[in-house]
């Protein structure tokens, strides 16, 4: 796999050679996994019905943390690259959701701290 890099802020930016800064493999599934639990449900124009409901799930007066790691768990299935969520768990402190998932993938494991 391989796909644009993209800086702690989320940003694309140029590499060395002046370029799109690219990634591949476990890196790159990384990347693609964290953009996968970041889109919001009802934001791709192009894909309305895909995306993490977060408005159902978290954003509301009783987060629902077992239907947000489902469609978590749901999502990241999306990925022919990824082959088992191993663990995750989720907490809302002081009104934000926090969470960690060990992802296997066809590279190795990846650990995600959110």
């Amino acid at each position: 796999m391989m796909t644009f890099d993209v800086t702690e802020g989320n940003d694309i930016y140029l590499g060395n050679d002046g370029n799109l800064a690219l990634v591949r493999d476990e890196t790159a599934v990384k990347n693609c996994c964290m953009h996968f639990a970041r889109a919001l449900r009802g934001e791709m124009l192009h894909n309305m019905d895909q995306g993490m409901p977060y408005w159902k799930t978290t954003f509301g007066c009783h987060a629902d943390l077992p239907m947000f790691e489902a469609a978590f768990r749901e999502r990241m299935r999306e990925i022919s690259q990824v082959l088992a969520i191993d663990s995750f768990s989720a907490s809302v402190e002081n009104n934000q959701l926090h969470y960690t998932a060990v992802i296997s993938t066809i590279y190795g494991s990846i650990t995600f701290n959110v």
